[in-house]
C-alpha cells in the first residue's frame, strides 16, 4: 500500500525546507518500533522515521543528542559514515524527524570467523569511536561516566537483581568478588558508542561503512562496546580484541576482556529486571531458568582473579545467545530534555508545516537504517509531494501509534 510512505515523504518535506523526492519506498531496516520511508531526492537519499512505542521515540531522542555531538571535526576522524540530522516536523503530538539514509548490508554476528575480513574492520571501527576525543562529549551534553561511576552502575544492577530474591547465591557471589577485585576497574573511561551491536553496523565489501543508533554515546567503559562479541563463533572475541588492542593502545586486555564478560552476563540480570517491571511472568521465568543454569555452567570473569579457575567459555557462549538485549532505557523527561533542537538543526525549532489537528499521531525521532533491501517498489511521486500534508494519517498508516 503506497498511502503510508506517500504520508512519510509529505513529513519529510515539511521537516527540510526545499527537499524534492522524485520517488519514495517503504523501508523496514528500522524494525517493527518504526514506520520507515526511504526518499530519493535528486542528489541524494533520505529516510523519515517514525517510531510506533514511546520507547523508540526516547531512543531516538537520545540518538538525535548523540548524531549532534558528532561535528565535523569528529565525523572527519571516523572512517565510516554516521547518519547527518536534517530536520524535524510535527507529526500528531510528536515528531518526524528525517536523516541522511546510508546504503549498507546487515550481518549476523554468529556468521562471524575469526579469520573473517571484515574482523580488522570492526576493531578499526571500535578504536575509531574510543579515540574520539573526551571534549565531544562534553561540548555536546552527554553523560560522562569515571571508573567509579561505571562500577557503581554495575553493582545497582547487581543490587536490583538480588533484591529480587530470584538471583541465586552462587551467582550473586561471584559477580560480588568481580566488582570487589579493583585491578579490573582501573581503566581509561573514554568515548564509547554505548548500544554497539552487529544491529547498528554497515558493511560492505567486507568494511563497516555505517554506524546506527547513536543513544548511547558518552564516556564510559570500552569494554562496554566489545561485550556484544560474545555472540559470535568461536575466537571471534579474541581476534577483535587483538586487533583492538593494538590499534587503541590497551594495556590490560585481560581486564577489559574480564568486564566485557561481565556486561555480556549482566543482559541475563536485565533481562530478569525487565519482566519484573512488565509484570511478565514468562519472561521472569526463562530469566530464572538461565541464571540457575548458569549456577552449574559459568564461571564469572575468573580468569582476572586470582586463584580461579579460567572461564569455560564454550558454556557461556551457549547460554548468553540465548539471552535477549535490554537495552538501558531514559525517562520519557529525561530524554525530552536532553533533546537540544536549537543545536542539532540550527533553525527555529518551531515545527515547519505541523500537521492538522486530527484523530491521528506521529512519532518523533528517526536513527537511519538500511538493511539493503527493498521490500515495494519505489513510488513514483507524479505531484508535489507537499499537497498530501492536507491529508490526515490514518489509523492504518501509522499502526501503533499513541492517540491524543
Amino acid at each position: 500500500m503506497a498511502t503510508l510512505p506517500l504520508t512519510l515523504a509529505a513529513l519529510a518535506t515539511s521537516a527540510v525546507p526545499g527537499l524534492v523526492a522524485v520517488a519514495v519506498r517503504p523501508h523496514h531496516g528500522a524494525g517493527e518500533e518504526y514506520a520507515a520511508a526511504v526518499l530519493t531526492t535528486p542528489d541524494d537519499e533520505v529516510i523519515v522515521s517514525v517510531p510506533r512505542t514511546q520507547q523508540a521515540e526516547t531512543t531516538q531522542s537520545a540518538s538525535l543528542l548523540g548524531l549532534a555531538a558528532l561535528t565535523e571535526g569528529a565525523r572527519a576522524e571516523l572512517p565510516f559514515d554516521a547518519p547527518r540530522p536534517l530536520g524535524m516536523t510535527r507529526a500528531g503530538d510528536t515528531r518526524a524527524v528525517a536523516t541522511t539514509y546510508l546504503p549498507g548490508s546487515r550481518f549476523d554476528v554468529q556468521d562471524l570467523s575469526s579469520d573473517a575480513i571484515l574482523i580488522g574492520s570492526i576493531a578499526e571501527t571500535l578504536a575509531a569511536i574510543h579515540a574520539l576525543p573526551r571534549s565531544v562529549a562534553q561540548q555536546g551534553g552527554l553523560v560522562e561516566r569515571t571508573t567509579r561511576d561505571q562500577r557503581l552502575l554495575v553493582t545497582r544492577v547487581v543490587d536490583r537483581a538480588h533484591a529480587t530474591r530470584y538471583l541465586p547465591q552462587t551467582v550473586h557471589a561471584r559477580w560480588n568478588e568481580v566488582l570487589e577485585a579493583a585491578e579490573l576497574w582501573d581503566f581509561e573511561p573514554r568515548m564509547v558508542h554505548g548500544t554497539f551491536t552487529a544491529d547498528a553496523l554497515l558493511v560492505d565489501n567486507d568494511r563497516v561503512v555505517g554506524v546506527l543508533d547513536w543513544s548511547g554515546l558518552s564516556i564510559g567503559d570500552p569494554a562496554s562496546d566489545v561485550a556484544w562479541l560474545y555472540g559470535a563463533g568461536d575466537g571471534v572475541f579474541d581476534a577483535v580484541l587483538s586487533r583492538y588492542a593494538k590499534l587503541s593502545g590497551v594495556s590490560d586486555s585481560a581486564a577489559l576482556r574480564s568486564r566485557a564478560t561481565l556486561y555480556h552476563e549482566l543482559e541475563i540480570a536485565k533481562w530478569l529486571l525487565h519482566g519484573i517491571d512488565v509484570h511478565d511472568s514468562e519472561i521472569i521465568d526463562d530469566a530464572v531458568g538461565m541464571l540457575d543454569r548458569l549456577v552449574d555452567r559459568l564461571s564469572i570473569l575468573t580468569a582476572a582473579v586470582p586463584g580461579r579457575d579460567p572461564l569455560d567459555e564454550a558454556a557461556a557462549l551457549e547460554l548468553l545467545e540465548q539471552t535477549p538485549v535490554v537495552s538501558d532505557r531514559l525517562s520519557e523527561t529525561a530524554a525530552f530534555e536532553a533533546l537540544d533542537e536549537d543545536r542539532m538543526f540550527g533553525f527555529d525549532t518551531d515545527f515547519i508545516d505541523p500537521l492538522p489537528d486530527d484523530d491521528s499521531t506521529g512519532a518523533s525521532g528517526a536513527t537511519d537504517a538500511a538493511d539493503g533491501t527493498v521490500d515495494d517498489p519505489d513510488v513514483q511521486l507524479t505531484e508535489p509531494v507537499d499537497d498530501m500534508l492536507t491529508e490526515p494519517i490514518s489509523d492504518d498508516d501509522l499502526p501503533g501509534a499513541r492517540r491524543d
